[in-house]
């Protein structure tokens, strides 16, 4: 994983691509100073996202995998994330690990 990655998912922070756009979750929590490093390494945030989404595919979703899309989820009301603090509307392209997850129906 790469450093700028590294260092931002290290201060629990959720990362994620919608087409060429940082996603960053909760949002509400960023300092200034994370926004400017953010906005300073996004390009190779990007490709370092790209490249584990790449790699995430090409090695399938394999049953004892504990990731899930936010689809899945009960606490996914309205397109919004009800389990979150902030209601967030989740970018749903990749299976993730949360703990609040709730098998739908």
């Amino acid at each position: 994983m790469n450093h700028a990655l590294s260092k931002i998912k290290a201060a629990d922070f959720v990362v994620e691509l919608d087409g060429t756009d940082l996603v960053v979750s909760p949002f509400s929590k960023l300092t200034p100073y994370q926004v400017l490093f953010l906005r300073s390494h996004k390009a190779e945030i990007v490709q370092a996202l790209k490249h584990g989404q790449a790699a995430n595919d090409s090695q399938g979703h394999s049953p004892d995998d504990d990731r899930h899309y936010c689809h899945e989820c009960q606490n996914l009301i309205n397109g919004r994330c009800m389990a979150s603090p902030i209601r967030y509307s989740p970018v749903d392209t990749h299976p993730r690990r949360c703990v609040d997850f709730v098998m739908g129906m």
